[in-house]
């Protein structure tokens, strides 16, 4: 009965947390070369009016082994990798490969003096291969064919369901995941997870992404009743018929368990923790209200919460797909 309670004083704070009134601002477009985050410490990457990511040419070609070069009096820049060169026109959207000519969707952009490519046609002619997450807004270009890859500051790259982790720069002295890290699964997760109806059964859908094997998920769904009290749903609770797995894929019927006319609104908390400290750097905490709303009017939340004061709240909410997830 203790347990019971305590996690029901958990879900109202919570709930408080979620109701803080806040700025809700996008998360940063992130370009990844071999499992190594590029640093742009002026002009930042966007999204051009074509649906193309454009980057600032010199970072990420260097990240490539590439050099670049620039004739003002044509307004062209090159990209050269041993005995590849790429040439672009600013405003043109033909441009040249090894003197081959080629068409893309948009083209060479100058903004406050720096000259922007659109990323996938430059990383391609250089041979890599571009993927692109839009839940986390981050471009991946890996080289060589391989997605191991060593890092210039120590450790190894694997990919985790696309997600790169380094095994040295992705973890504190303390062997937490990063909080940049713990941002790109714990969107992922929360991705994954939504909340269905079929055939008159409403049902809790969720797919844990692959981490790395030293971290295990923490899930936490507490549903708010009009009634009164919270229903909640873990992997480590001991109320019988409100259990989750905490790895894989589930499917949990909540029918017999939950009047869903009686639900006030859905809190979710999902962590990435070091299974040996059982300590995390940050979790993602989602709020979704059917009855009422939060202190400044709004009836949906979704944040990233550090641990640790000294580092800010990371607010999710004008990105976030509510609908896909809450379905009820």
């Amino acid at each position: 009965m203790k347990k019971v309670t305590l996690t029901l004083v958990l879900i109202m704070v919570i709930t408080t947390i979620l109701s803080t009134n806040i700025f809700a601002v996008e998360i940063p477009l992130r370009v990844v070369v071999n499992g190594e985050r590029i640093s742009f410490p002026d002009a930042q990457p966007f999204i051009d009016e074509n649906g193309r990511t454009q980057v600032p040419v010199r970072f990420v070609s260097e990240a490539l082994g590439a050099d670049v070069g620039w004739d003002g009096s044509t307004r062209t820049v090159t990209v050269e990798q041993g005995r590849n060169k790429i040439s672009l026109v600013v405003g043109k959207s033909e441009y040249t490969v090894n003197s081959k000519k080629m068409e893309m969707d948009t083209s060479v952009i100058i903004v406050e003096d720096r000259t922007f490519v659109p990323i996938r046609f430059v990383s391609e002619a250089l041979g890599a291969d571009v993927d692109w997450n839009a839940s986390i807004r981050t471009v991946y270009i890996t080289t060589g064919g391989t997605v191991a890859t060593p890092s210039p500051e120590g450790g190894n790259v694997k990919y985790y369901d696309g997600i790169a982790f380094n095994d040295v720069t992705d973890v504190d002295e303390y062997g937490r995941m990063t909080i940049e890290k713990s941002q790109e699964f714990l969107l992922k997760m929360a991705n994954q997870l939504s909340f269905v109806k079929e055939n008159g059964k409403y049902y809790i859908v969720g797919e844990y992404p692959e981490i790395p094997e030293e971290f295990e998920w923490s899930l936490g769904i507490g549903i708010n009743l009009i009634s009164g009290g919270t229903r909640t749903f873990s992997p480590s609770t001991r109320v019988p018929g409100f259990d989750i797995p905490r790895e894989g894929s589930f499917k949990k019927d909540t029918t017999g368990l939950i009047d869903i006319n009686n639900i006030r609104g859905i809190n979710i908390v999902i962590a990435v923790r070091n299974k040996e400290i059982n300590s995390h750097l940050g979790k993602i905490e989602i709020g979704y209200l059917m009855e009422g709303t939060f202190n400044d009017g709004t009836t949906k939340r979704a944040n990233f919460i550090p641990e640790s004061a000294k580092n800010q709240r990371i607010p999710y909410s004008d990105i976030f797909n509510f609908k896909k997830m809450f379905q009820w």
